[in-house]
């Protein structure tokens, strides 16, 4: 979304309660009802599955309150995944019916809103080909291109990844053992793409790392 959506958006939203929760603290679990729609003040998410053996599977979204609050809204299906707080977070949450009549109201926020979570489910789409086909490598280069582009900051042709992220962590994202992701992430920064000093992630070059990836 731009940045005139989102302000619009945390204008609306900050008219009801903020929500806290802690680093670590599950929000919600399979079967949980969101009852009404969430927006993020601050913070970032996980969300995850666990297999009948006890695996645990992320998948690579970091805002799925939003989105998926949204979609339990529109469609009445309750929520099938854990979502787990990834740092302490805070997050606004309005009525169901209150959120859709603004939409309803705003025709430009509606358009900018939908435009938004399809290109979300795009990049999904693309992200869930890149983790079945690609190689360890490219799993690896490319979860940390949508984490610097969807939460980075910039700094100078740098870009650092806003939260702090385990090696085990990368590996639930993409299915890979952390000892796979250690000896990945070091050929990353070998070929200077990244810094992963002190377990923070910086992008060297955005660019680089696209063209890299082949998205251009």
């Amino acid at each position: 979304m731009n940045e005139e959506t989102i302000r619009y958006l945390t204008r609306f939203f900050s008219k009801y309660p903020l929500k806290r929760y802690r680093k670590g603290e599950v929000l919600f679990q399979p079967g949980d009802d969101f009852g009404g729609i969430y927006f993020v003040k601050k913070g970032f998410f996980r969300i995850y599955l666990v297999s009948k053996d006890g695996k645990e599977t992320s998948i690579q979204m970091f805002k799925p309150l939003f989105y998926f609050s949204l979609i339990s809204a529109l469609t009445g299906i309750r929520n099938r995944h854990f979502i787990e707080a990834m740092t302490p977070v805070e997050v606004w949450k309005a009525p169901k019916d209150e959120f859709m009549k603004m939409l309803t109201d705003n025709s430009k926020i509606r358009t900018e809103v939908v435009g938004s979570f399809l290109r979300k489910f795009i990049d999904f789409t693309s992200q869930i080909i890149q983790t079945i086909a690609g190689d360890a490598y490219t799993k690896i280069a490319g979860l940390i291109y949508s984490m610097a582009d969807e939460f980075g900051e910039d700094r100078g042709k740098k870009r650092a990844v806003k939260f702090k992220i385990t090696h085990k962590q990368i590996g639930s994202l993409t299915g890979l053992t952390r000892e796979t992701v250690t000896l990945q992430m070091l050929k990353l920064e070998k070929a200077g793409l990244i810094d992963n000093d002190k377990r923070e992630i910086v992008v060297e070059d955005m660019n680089k790392l696209r063209k890299m990836l082949g998205y251009e």
